[in-house]
């Protein structure tokens, strides 16, 4: 919604500025939203006392029952794929009118261009040398990311191959498993940071793990934390556009020497968010890091 400039329409929504600090402080007016939904439900007196026009919902949530039963027409989007990323995005766009449509049409050739950039580069590395990607969403339970998804997706593009022998996002999994897997590089979401924990406190108790600090990936220092702005980079949001740089960076970063993801990020958030970050704030987006 908000790089479509919808930001200030929203009057409901399932977020907190707890549960996503740097889209509270790039888009202020979403503090005016009332704080509805949860993953499984919604108060449906409350959204109706916020009178909304539509509701974009999630592909295989639980509330959709609840909404549409009040009356409120309903969206269903969801997306594994960059072209389903594009077509949530041109769909959003049709519901919220013209200058949200030329919005749309920009971004989905922004991100086809930054991909055909990537995959220029990434196509000329050989495949001895395309690194096996565990994407960890929870350490504890431990929890990983698959196949046919879209850290998947976006793992491919930057040259990498995911290592976990499982399908889809969110997946249980066992420390067995990922030893037989093997992985040449672990990549830990936000969402895998134990307790109070910042990303990189998280990865130094991965070097002292009776089992993780055997790991190939976590020995050679080959872990690494997803950054996380407006919202999460590796999963269903805009910022897709930044994760496969990021990545391609990560996984090769002799080949994407000349890129440089501070830049990146603060050029994105300029021409799509319209908000000038800071290179410190920039820094702390990368590294995973709340506002200051």
């Amino acid at each position: 919604m908000q790089i479509l400039g919808g930001g200030s329409k929203i009057v409901a929504t399932v977020l907190t500025p707890s549960s996503a600090p740097w889209l509270y402080t790039i888009d202020p007016a979403l503090r005016q939203a009332k704080t509805v939904f949860t993953s499984t439900t919604a108060n449906t007196e409350e959204l109706l006392n916020t009178h909304p026009d539509v509701l974009f919902n999630n592909t295989g949530t639980q509330t959709q029952a609840k909404t549409t039963s009040v009356g409120v027409p309903t969206l269903q989007l969801a997306f594994q794929t960059f072209d389903g990323l594009k077509k949530v995005v041109s769909t959003t766009a049709d519901v919220l009118g013209p200058a949200a449509r030329t919005q749309a049409q920009r971004y989905n050739a922004y991100l086809d261009a930054k991909l055909a950039q990537i995959r220029a580069t990434s196509s000329t590395i050989p495949t001895e040398q395309r690194p096996k990607v565990l994407h960890i969403y929870s350490l504890n339970p431990l929890v990983v990311d698959g196949t046919d998804s879209i850290i998947d997706e976006w793992s491919t593009a930057a040259d990498g191959r995911t290592a976990a022998e499982v399908k889809g996002t969110v997946r249980p999994t066992t420390t067995e498993a990922v030893a037989s897997w093997n992985p040449d590089v672990i990549i830990l979401a936000s969402s895998a940071f134990t307790g109070n924990d910042t990303g990189q406190q998280t990865l130094a108790k991965l070097t002292t793990d009776p089992f993780w600090k055997n790991q190939p990936a976590v020995r050679n220092n080959r872990a690494y934390i997803n950054p996380t702005g407006g919202w999460h980079w590796d999963r269903y949001g805009i910022e897709e556009a930044l994760q496969i740089r990021w990545a391609a960076k990560t996984l090769h970063s002799a080949e994407f020497s000349g890129l440089n993801i501070l830049q990146e990020t603060r050029t994105f958030l300029r021409d799509f968010l319209h908000y000038n970050l800071t290179d410190a704030q920039a820094t702390r987006i990368v590294d995973a890091e709340n506002p200051a």
